[in-house]
């Protein structure tokens, strides 16, 4: 095998850029969606047949599923947020019904219950004069400052440190709580057995009362 000149190097160089770029540059949502498609073409197997995938493909299919589940829905909450009109597509209004303003906030997806004021917004996807309630965490992060800096949005804001104040010292199980409470009101505002589920957790599920986010 003869010595590599240096031009030989630079084509190497080139061909690994390439490489490179290839294995790491985001790929386009269309052929995340191509992926999507395939997989649910995939035959599941039964008794009888072992189907598409097989034990030896069980680790990747095990760390895809855990990718799209930890950073899809900061992706789809980034783009929510950052769609809304940030001269019209913000309200902070007084809550009317007795049970307040609840349900899943319109940019990440999570439960929250506000009582005497809101915030509602109205991103993208949805109907032109559809406006709804969003957490006080994406109030923090999305809306234009000056909507923010609001003297009743400020004070509203601020009233989320007495309302969902952390309980546990350590932040994995701090953080089951939360999950725990979302669970809760997930399933509540779906079903409505909110206080039967409640009696069955009487620890973590208190704050499931009341305020949320």
């Amino acid at each position: 095998m003869g010595e590599m000149t240096h031009k030989d190097y630079e084509e190497l160089i080139e061909l690994l850029d390439g490489r490179i770029d290839e294995l790491t540059k985001p790929i386009p949502s269309k052929q995340i969606l191509r992926f999507a498609e395939a997989i649910r073409s995939a035959d599941i197997g039964d008794e009888d047949s072992e189907g598409t995938y097989s034990q030896e493909d069980y680790s990747n299919l095990l760390k895809t599923q855990s990718i799209v589940n930890e950073l899809l829905p900061l992706i789809l909450e980034n783009i929510r947020g950052n769609s809304i009109d940030p001269k019209t597509g913000w309200r902070f209004e007084p809550v009317t019904a007795g049970d307040g303003n609840h349900g899943l906030c319109a940019i990440c997806e999570k439960p929250y219950q506000h009582m005497k004021h809101t915030v509602k917004a109205r991103h993208f996807d949805m109907h032109p004069n559809s406006y709804a309630g969003v957490c006080r965490e994406c109030v923090r992060r999305y809306p234009p400052l000056e909507f923010v800096d609001r003297p009743e949005v400020s004070e509203w804001l601020d009233h989320n440190l007495h309302v969902c104040p952390k309980v546990e010292i350590d932040q994995k199980k701090e953080s089951q709580r939360v999950d725990m409470i979302d669970a809760i009101r997930r399933h509540a505002h779906s079903e409505h057995y909110f206080s039967d589920i409640v009696q069955e957790a009487p620890e973590w599920s208190r704050d499931a009362f009341g305020e949320w986010r």
